[in-house]
């Protein structure tokens, strides 16, 4: 799947890798796939552009038999125009954002168009430093949205030794994940058993990743996670082919300081979220 993918590497701000939606899978994928069209430098230069991809390509990208790579493509792409982002401003505040503001379809052509929306680009453009690498053929490895998501929040937190941890409450991975009291996955039980650990167990598995979970309790309710996480293959996060022309050695080592120093950042913005200074 590597091989097929030529920009492995995309980019999400912080904010929208901590924003709160829910989707399909294929329609996230989708979503992560499109983003290997952005530049994700210091200016916002897409302006609404329409990016093409074929029902071909989205077909072997996701494993998706000729029979239907096209009706999934339209699946896709139809949720994703109707989806929207919510971004907290504070405790009390938050904003919402579609992602996509336009779709051109290409009848009998195998083929669609999307434009990302002009007040979305922030999140994914223009970032100065504020924002997570992601390695796009291993989010494509996933079957399901809550790996995905926890996926880009480990990633938050990696070195450049590809390790990290992170904690967090269990109210607000499942706010994060869109699981609502009307869900029946808000139960702690179901959503221990049928969502949580049913995601490690998938990236563990589809990246040969060491995680440990621990959990943390007040009495006997279990009230946070905290996840460690070791990329035991230490992966192409920094792959060849998003590293500068030049001394490539200069160039990695450029790489690993900025990993480290984003995940220093994110890790003290963290730290002062649920109190630990």
């Amino acid at each position: 799947m590597e091989q097929e993918i030529k920009h492995s590497t995309i980019i999400k701000s912080n904010s929208l890798v901590n924003a709160i939606y829910k989707m399909p899978v294929n329609s996230s994928h989708l979503f992560n796939i499109m983003l290997r069209h952005i530049t994700a430098n210091d200016v916002i230069s897409d302006d609404g552009r329409l990016h093409t991809i074929t029902a071909v390509e989205y077909g072997k990208l996701l494993g998706i038999d000729d029979k239907h790579r096209y009706n999934e493509l339209k699946i896709a792409t139809n949720f994703l125009l109707s989806a929207v982002i919510k971004v907290p401003v504070d405790t009390f505040t938050y904003e919402k954002y579609s992602i996509f503001d336009t779709a051109r379809y290409a009848v009998g052509e195998g083929y669609t168009s999307l434009a990302f929306s002009r007040n979305f680009l922030p999140f994914i453009q223009g970032l100065n430093g504020d924002y997570t690498r992601l390695d796009l053929a291993q989010t494509l490895r996933f079957k399901k949205f809550a790996s995905v998501r926890i996926y880009e929040k480990l990633m938050q937190y990696s070195n450049s030794d590809f390790s990290g941890w992170w904690r967090v409450g269990v109210d607000d991975l499942k706010s994060l994940l869109s699981i609502d009291h009307s869900s029946v996955y808000s139960d702690t039980r179901y959503f221990n058993t049928c969502v949580f650990y049913p995601a490690i167990a998938e990236i563990s598995k589809q990246l040969s990743w060491d995680i440990k979970v621990e959990k943390i309790k007040i009495g006997r309710i279990i009230k946070e996670f905290k996840i460690s996480f070791k990329d035991v293959n230490s992966g192409g996060l920094f792959s060849q082919d998003n590293l500068c022309r030049g001394n490539k050695q200069t160039q990695l080592s450029k790489a690993h300081r900025a990993a480290d120093a984003r995940a220093k950042v994110s890790r003290l913005s963290h730290l002062k979220k649920i109190g630990i200074k």
